[in-house]
C-alpha cells in the first residue's frame, strides 16, 4: 500500500467523521420552543394552609380556605380549596374543589367541584368554569343536582345561580314542581 493511498484513506475517514458528527448535531438539536417558558411561569407568591376573608361593606362576603395558593402574573391557582359565601339574597353557600385555577373573574375547575346551599341545593360536576360576573356555572362532562325531591343527572350542565335555571344533556332523574299558587 502506497503512503498516496494512506493519507486518502485517512482524510476520508476524518471528513466522514466530519460528516457524520454534523449530521448528529442537526438531528439531535432540542427543538428551542419545547424549552422556552422553563423558568419563566414561576409563581410570584405561595401560600400554604391559608384562610382568605374577602369583607363587603358591614358583612362578610366570602371566606375560603385551602392547602396551597399560587398567584402567577397571569392567573392564581388554588388546590384543596373550601369557601363559605354569603349572597346578594343572605343565602349560604360552600364549594369545594380539589384544584382550581382563576384568571380575573372566570374559575376552571379542571377536575370536580361540588356547590353547596344553605336551602338544599347540591351540585356535582366532573368539571366547569364558573363566571362570578354573571353568576353562570358552565359544567363539561358528567353532573348531578339535587334539590328537596328533585334528582337530575346528566351532562354538560349550564346553572344559572341568579335564577336557578338549570340546563343539561341526556338529563334523567326525578324532577318536583310546585303549584305556583302554592307559595
Amino acid at each position: 500500500m502506497s503512503l498516496r493511498n494512506i493519507s486518502l484513506s485517512v482524510y476520508v475517514f476524518f471528513v466522514g467523521l466530519l460528516v457524520f458528527s454534523l449530521a448528529s448535531i442537526m438531528f439531535f438539536k432540542q427543538d428551542q420552543n419545547h424549552n422556552k417558558d422553563i423558568g419563566t411561569n414561576i409563581p410570584s407568591i405561595e401560600i400554604r394552609d391559608f384562610t382568605f376573608y374577602l369583607l363587603k361593606l358591614q358583612e362578610l362576603g366570602l371566606m375560603a380556605e385551602g392547602g396551597t395558593l399560587l398567584r402567577f402574573n397571569t392567573h392564581d391557582e388554588a388546590y384543596e380549596l373550601f369557601t363559605h359565601q354569603l349572597d346578594s339574597q343572605k343565602n349560604k353557600s360552600e364549594i369545594y374543589t380539589p384544584f382550581v385555577n382563576a384568571k380575573r373573574d372566570m374559575y376552571y375547575f379542571p377536575q370536580n367541584v361540588q356547590f353547596i346551599r344553605e336551602d338544599g341545593l347540591f351540585l356535582w360536576s366532573k368539571e366547569g368554569v364558573y363566571d362570578y360576573k354573571k353568576r353562570l356555572f358552565k359544567g363539561q362532562g358528567e353532573f348531578f343536582l339535587s334539590k328537596g325531591d328533585t334528582d337530575l343527572k346528566g351532562f354538560d350542565v349550564v346553572f344559572n345561580q341568579s335564577t336557578d335555571f338549570v340546563s343539561g344533556i341526556k338529563l334523567s332523574g326525578v324532577i318536583e314542581l310546585r303549584d305556583s299558587q302554592a307559595q
